[in-house]
């Protein structure tokens, strides 16, 4: 209503400016009329400065001075103006009631189309932080089956290694077929999310982190410490969790006699990153058709070794310079701590263990380690053929194997890993044949994720690309009698 006020007030002012410019422009023409017929001009002049009157008066009057003509035409202009004037003061009573009764409602109205606009704009706002912060592929996560993982995350494992080769300039090296190396580099930008990339690093292009977890998780399909251990990160420098020391051992208290304060002790451990890894050499020529059996090959390879390192540095690691001369496993730490049991003088060869020498590991233990649920005994998978040999008919049930693969010995789960020494009838002196315990007392440090890097340089001779698989751990005890070990007698 206040913008149609102020176009009105804008052509009054316009009609006036009209007027102003319509006499200066007529002013000589209307004096040299004035002096030959001075009658005349009244009416011409009132014409051409009020062109909404009804009619001409350039007529004089029957006096013949014109003197009449002139005051009835003024007379006419000043009624057309009263009534023009009436109009606009109807028109603005009609736009203070509108006002008046539509402004209450027009008010939110306004509000809330200025909120809506606001939400709009933050909405989009926020749209485009997510687009920035993560890549948005349309992904359709598939279950993956047991021992691999699943077809997204081979695919986005294998278009890292794709799109390398297409920095090095080495997609030859892939197929040699044109359109084939298109078809795989649109693949591998379909799957990381990116449709043009120039000069890739591997930090440019990080495995996402639902991938991450996948290969993870495939490795302790694999593996045992893995799956046993206490998984604690590192990050920069030494992280030291907490180790289990002196219980407070509650007790009895006398009516009104002071409290003896009960203090239990802590101490710490230490993890720091030991790179683990290793290099696997692909095959040269691939096509589009074979990315997702490509990267579920590069990722079950990777977990595979993974889990074999883990294993062996988690059980074997002595604190030689095979180990870094830092890292102590499972069997040397029980072994320097009296948390062992070793076989009878002359007795080097695996099979000469007896079910009482099995039993007997238990004794070293925590009795917290007895539970069931966290206990098992740890043995090379070879032991399989040994075992129910330990069926008496006193004690049929003594080793069972179950349909699932698994295996019950005396009433614990036994873990196959091949990593301890397997089963066998040779001399096999001092070696760690056996172990029981609560893994889960164990520590075993991670810094970041396994990294997955390629190269084409390492077997240039050979014509080949090679892919590197590299992870930084680390082991170290909770609690020190968690875990014993069997060891063959040493001659």
């Amino acid at each position: 209503m206040k913008k149609y006020r102020k176009k009105m007030a804008t052509l009054r002012l316009m009609a006036l400016a009209a007027t102003v410019i319509v006499c200066a422009l007529l002013f000589p023409a209307l004096l040299a009329l004035l002096i030959a017929k001075p009658a005349a001009i009244g009416g011409l002049a009132l014409a051409a400065m009020f062109p909404i009157l009804p009619r001409r008066c350039d007529a004089p009057d029957n006096g013949g001075g014109g003197g009449g003509g002139v005051a009835e035409a003024l007379t006419r202009t000043a009624t057309a103006l009263d009534s023009l004037d009436g109009r606009l003061k109807s028109a603005d009573s009609k736009i203070v009631e509108l006002e008046k009764k539509y402004g209450t409602e027009l008010t939110p109205l306004k509000d809330d189309i200025t909120a809506l606009k606001t939400g709009q704009n933050e909405l989009k706002s926020g749209m485009d932080e997510i687009k920035r912060s993560r890549l948005i592929t349309p992904r359709t996560l598939t279950i993956p089956r047991r021992g691999h993982i699943s077809d997204e995350c081979a695919r986005a494992v294998a278009a890292q290694f794709i799109l390398h080769c297409e920095r090095s300039g080495k997609m030859e090296a892939l197929t040699s077929v044109v359109s084939q190396r298109d078809a795989l580099l649109d693949q591998a930008r379909g799957a990381l999310g990116i449709s043009v990339k120039t000069a890739l690093s591997t930090s440019d292009i990080p495995l996402p982190t639902e991938f991450g977890s996948e290969i993870k998780g495939l490795i302790s399909e694999f593996g045992t410490v893995r799956k046993g251990m206490s998984m604690y990160p590192i990050g920069m420098g030494t992280a030291r969790p907490a180790r289990w020391g002196t219980r407070p051992q509650f007790g009895s208290i006398a009516m009104s006699a002071s409290i003896t304060e009960k203090s239990p002790t802590l101490t710490f451990a230490s993890l720091e990153s030991h790179k683990v890894g290793g290099l696997v050499r692909l095959p040269r020529e691939i096509d589009e058709q074979s990315i997702v059996p490509m990267g579920q090959f590069l990722a079950r390879y990777g977990a595979v070794e993974f889990a074999r390192a883990e294993d062996t540095w988690g059980f074997l690691a002595d604190g030689s310079a095979t180990y870094e001369s830092a890292v102590t496993g499972v069997c040397k730490t029980a072994r320097d701590n009296t948390k062992s049991v070793v076989l009878a003088s002359t007795k080097t060869k695996p099979s000469d263990a007896t079910l009482a020498d099995f039993r007997a590991l238990r004794t070293k233990v925590n009795k917290a380690a007895l539970n069931g649920r966290l206990s098992a005994y740890y043995l090379d998978s070879t032991w399989e053929t040994a075992l129910p040999a330990f069926r008496t008919a006193a004690e049929p049930n003594v080793y069972q194997r179950l349909p699932d693969g698994s295996a019950i010995l005396d009433g614990y789960p036994i873990v196959w890993t091949d990593v301890l020494e397997p089963y066998g009838t040779a001399a096999a002196a001092d070696k760690y044949i056996a172990a029981f315990g609560a893994l889960s007392f164990w520590w075993m440090g991670e810094h970041g994720s396994p990294r997955i890097d390629t190269s084409e340089h390492v077997f240039f001779a050979n014509d080949q690309l090679a892919v590197r698989f590299i992870e930084e751990i680390d082991f170290d005890y909770a609690a020190l009698d968690a875990m014993a070990v069997m060891i063959t007698a040493a001659s």
